[in-house]
């Protein structure tokens, strides 16, 4: 099996944080206009790709859904 080496992931975090602070923040701005969008208008903005930062999100998300699955936050 192989060994996974977090020794250097407190640095890689500390890298990558600023990133994703930017990306919450960018997000942030798009929540109010989201919310009150009915589920065909989500899919077409996520899919029209004229918003990259929600293309990223949703290739990020898609991405972490695979990865974690179905999650019992218990």
């Amino acid at each position: 099996m192989p060994q996974l080496n977090l020794t250097t992931q407190a640095d890689k975090q500390a890298e990558i944080a600023p990133y994703l602070q930017k990306l919450k923040t960018q997000m942030d701005k798009r929540i109010d206009v989201w919310s009150r969008l009915p589920r065909e208008k989500k899919k077409k903005w996520v899919k029209s790709g004229k918003d990259p930062i929600m293309s990223m999100s949703w290739t990020i998300y898609k991405y972490l859904d695979k990865f974690f699955g179905e999650v019992n936050d218990d």
